[in-house]
């Protein structure tokens, strides 16, 4: 392994060589020596040294401060400053171009050998966490997944590429104003800035709609966690993975699940009706009614608990809060039936009307209808987890003009 290389930059030629000897006897190796800021400008660009001793004071044009701040910008090379000024002026300057240390004239061999071995250490640690803030950076810019950096104040510090695209704002019109400048602009709903502004200290995940700079809806995963540098507190990182795909999917998904329950249910009740218009056993009508149920159950339920899962009301909410999400699942499940439903509150029970009814005329004629509903109603009830019962209190074939059920709620 060679010696450290180091170039000296002194203008007192005698004082300059005590420090080549000096530093030689230490084990490390001089490259060269410059009497003035450009002549160090130009040998640090040739030999390429580990490090640069500098002194501050130079005679000519540049001093040695400014000669340092050229070394560092254009090649990133440590410089160690040799200065027989203490003064608070010049220390102050000299702090601005990030040295990597002072040495005092007149210092004695270990002071140079500490300040060295000093500087070169750090320098070999600020190269790696600038090596790994590009490759977060370069990992950043190239993800398909768009990616925001906000302060405590919920102010933009950063966005990616794809976020750009999103949007299509670039990243330094968005920077430094207020995340809700997205609500502003149309590209979220004040729910989801609701949801950006309370991340403050938490970690979460939620779902929510963004529309691009064309206006066109797109489903993202969002995913916001708090994070801490070491100069700074409170930042919140957000990464958007878009789901518009899988949300399509799921939703062609669902609709052919519907379509296939609704053509089941066709098929059923048709298949039914003359059993039921035929004198058989209770036993045999209820053993039909429960394989319905059953086949229902199979179909429709893993539905009912996606949705249920999407609003995060599954294990253990709120009673009422699920009621009224399951009433919201079941009105759009029977209105794909054609089914129109109204819900009212009277006193401590819910009664649920159907409006519209597709089979009127049969179902007054004949109780499977009325059988196969109750059954849809009963069976899907219990997948809430709530306690409480389902209660039908007229049919169709009665002189009521619709069909009506109760719901009565106990309170855990």
């Amino acid at each position: 392994m060679s010696p450290t290389s180091l170039l000296v930059v002194e203008d007192e030629n005698i004082v300059a060589m005590d420090i080549k000897h000096r530093a030689e006897g230490l084990g490390y190796r001089v490259v060269g020596m410059a009497a003035s800021g450009e002549e160090a400008i130009e040998l640090a660009r040739k030999e390429k040294p580990d490090l640069v001793l500098m002194d501050i004071v130079l005679k000519g044009e540049m001093d040695g401060i400014q000669a340092a701040d050229v070394i560092k910008e254009e090649l990133n090379i440590p410089v160690v400053y040799l200065t027989a000024y203490s003064d608070e002026k010049t220390l102050n300057r000299a702090k601005l171009t990030g040295p990597f240390g002072y040495i005092i004239k007149p210092f004695e061999d270990r002071e140079l050998h500490s300040a060295i071995e000093v500087a070169l250490y750090k320098h070999k640690m600020d190269s790696k966490l600038q090596e790994s803030k590009e490759r977060y950076r370069a990992l950043i810019e190239r993800s398909p997944d768009y990616i925001m950096l906000l302060d405590s104040e919920s102010r933009i510090i950063l966005v990616n590429r794809a976020f750009e695209k999103l949007t299509g704002l670039r990243r330094d019109t968005l920077k430094g104003k207020r995340v809700s400048i997205l609500q502003k602009k149309g590209f979220i709903s004040e729910k989801t800035l609701a949801s950006l502004s309370e991340l403050k200290g938490s970690e979460k995940t939620f779902e929510a709609e963004f529309f691009d700079f064309k206006g066109e809806r797109r489903f993202i995963e969002v995913h916001a966690a708090s994070i801490e540098t070491a100069t700074e507190r409170g930042l919140i990182q957000v990464i958007g993975h878009d789901i518009t795909d899988r949300i399509e999917a799921e939703k062609k998904r669902e609709e052919l699940i519907r379509e296939r329950s609704k053509a089941e249910l066709y098929g059923f009740v048709v298949s039914a009706v003359p059993v039921f218009a035929s004198s058989i056993p209770p036993q045999l009508r209820n053993a039909i009614i429960k394989n319905f149920a059953d086949r229902f159950e199979k179909n429709i339920k893993p539905n009912f608990q996606r949705t249920m899962d999407k609003l995060g009301l599954s294990g253990g909410a709120d009673t009422n809060r699920v009621f009224m999400a399951y009433i919201e699942w079941l009105s759009s499940f029977l209105g794909n039936l054609g089914i129109e439903t109204e819900l009212r509150r009277e006193k401590a029970r819910y009664i649920l009307e159907f409006k519209t009814f597709p089979w009127i005329d049969e179902a007054r004629k004949n109780p499977i209808f009325s059988l196969i509903f109750r059954a849809m109603l009963m069976r899907s009830f219990t997948w809430t987890g709530i306690r409480g019962s389902v209660i039908q209190t007229s049919t169709l074939r009665s002189r009521d003009e619709n069909m009506t059920f109760e719901f009565h709620l106990t309170e855990k």
